[in-house]
C-alpha cells in the first residue's frame, strides 16, 4: 500500500541558476554552465497556462485532454548578484555600463531551480530546464526612510518545454517511496531534463536506478 502520511511544506530554501551554453535540438539535449546557488528567495509564485480540450461522440464525452506549454514564475527575492543578472539578461557591461535597446532579440535560456524544506527534515526540489527572464519589468525604487528596511525585488521568469522531449519541469520529493536511498543533493547536482539522464545520475552515484515525476 502507498504511503499515506502527509508532510507539510515548511518554506523556501535556496534557488538555483544554470546558464544554458548550448540549446537543445530535436535530437540532442541542452548543455549548461556551472550552477549558481543563491540564498535570496522570499516568495515564489507559479502560474501555468493549462488548457483542456473535450471531444464528444455519440452525444457523450469521448475524451478530455489537458495540456500546458509554459509556466510563469514570479520570484520575490532580496537581490540577485549583478553579474548573474547581466548574464540572464544577455548583457555585457562596458566600463560598468549596459544598454537596453528596443530591437527584437531572443533572451538567453537558463535552468532555474528551487529547494524547499518539508516537515520532518524532508526536501522538495524542482528544476525548470528551459527558462528565460520575462520581458515584463517589475521594479520599484523608493526613497530611504528613518527606519531601515530591505524591500523585496521581483524577477519574472517564463519556463517552456524542451524541444527534444517536451519537459517543462522535473520535481524531486524525498518523501516519495521511490526516493529511498536518493538524496536531493543528487537532484540539484545538475539541471534534470530527462528521465534517462536522471537514471544515469542515480546509477553513477549510488549504483541504483532513478525515476522522475
Amino acid at each position: 500500500m502507498a504511503n499515506t502520511d502527509v508532510f507539510y511544506f515548511e518554506g523556501l530554501d535556496d534557488v538555483l541558476f544554470a546558464p544554458m551554453t548550448k540549446k537543445e535540438t530535436v535530437s540532442t539535449p541542452p548543455e549548461y554552465d556551472e550552477i549558481v546557488r543563491l540564498p535570496i528567495a522570499t516568495k515564489l509564485k507559479i502560474k501555468g497556462n493549462g488548457s483542456e480540450l473535450e471531444k464528444w461522440a455519440s452525444s457523450k464525452m469521448f475524451r478530455r485532454v489537458a495540456r500546458e506549454t509554459k509556466h510563469e514564475i514570479g520570484l520575490d527575492h532580496v537581490g540577485i548578484p549583478i553579474e548573474v543578472m547581466d548574464e540572464l539578461k544577455g548583457l555585457v557591461a562596458a566600463s560598468g555600463v549596459t544598454f537596453g535597446k528596443n530591437n527584437a532579440r531572443e533572451l538567453p535560456y537558463f535552468a532555474f531551480g528551487f529547494i524547499g524544506n518539508v516537515e520532518g527534515g524532508g526536501k522538495k526540489a524542482v528544476w525548470y530546464p528551459k527558462t528565460q527572464l520575462s520581458i515584463v519589468i517589475d521594479e520599484e525604487y523608493a526613497t530611504a526612510e528613518d527606519e531601515t528596511k530591505i524591500d523585496d525585488v521581483t524577477a519574472n521568469l517564463v519556463a517552456t518545454g524542451l524541444i527534444n522531449n517536451g519537459v517543462i519541469h522535473s520535481s524531486f520529493d524525498s518523501n516519495r517511496d521511490s526516493a529511498t536511498g536518493v538524496s536531493y543533493e543528487k537532484f540539484i547536482s545538475a539541471p534534470i531534463y530527462d528521465e534517462t539522464q536522471w537514471a544515469e545520475i542515480v546509477a553513477a552515484q549510488s549504483g541504483g536506478t532513478g525515476g522522475g515525476e
